[in-house]
């Protein structure tokens, strides 16, 4: 800042001390307007990483790219002509394989699928059913109130048993009760 802005500093901090909204209020303002004008324009590519190498943050060695390491491209390269024959390989397997494939096959598969899931819903129904029955027998004795009330007694009262233990036992923990060696 400069000389001249340096009363309207004063001023705002001598009026924060004061407990004056006001005056500090407007000085502040007189010291915003005093700022130039910020241009929202990007820093250069590679700011950043400037900074942390001269900060010590990051070494310039770190900041390297992966991918200029050249085995590595080398390797790339090689996958990518193993997806090219791969690709011209494919037809061949695809029409192999569509040889063992017909439509009688395709509705055996299909009719084998649904038994298969029929089957698999009967399963399921025939445990609903057992777990039905048991359900409603642990169930029932729980909507009386008395019952429900000795419940959430016990789990009152065990509730706290183990908040007690919790505490006597992170109490102990600690090295100076290990016996030495």
């Amino acid at each position: 800042m400069r000389h001249s802005h340096q009363d309207a500093l004063d001023r705002w901090l001598a009026a924060e001390r004061h407990d004056q909204a006001e005056e500090a209020e407007a000085a502040l303002f007189e010291l915003f307007e005093a700022l130039p004008e910020i241009s929202m324009a990007a820093p250069p590519a590679g700011f950043a990483d400037r900074v942390l190498v001269r900060a010590g943050l990051r070494t310039a060695a770190a900041r390297a790219d992966l991918f200029a390491w050249r085995p590595l491209r080398i390797v790339l390269a090689l996958c990518l002509v193993a997806t090219g024959f791969g690709v011209l390989w494919l037809p061949p397997v695809l029409a192999a394989l569509a040889g063992f494939w017909s439509f009688s096959g395709l509705v055996r598969g299909a009719v084998w699928a649904t038994t298969e899931a029929a089957h698999g819903l009967a399963s399921i129904l025939r445990l609903w059913d057992l777990m039905v029955p048991i359900g409603r027998a642990l169930a029932q004795p729980l909507s009386a109130p008395p019952v429900l009330a000795i419940l959430v007694g016990a789990l009152l009262v065990s509730s706290l048993a183990f908040r007690f233990l919790r505490d006597q036992l992170t109490g102990e923990r600690n090295w100076t009760y290990v016996d030495p060696i």
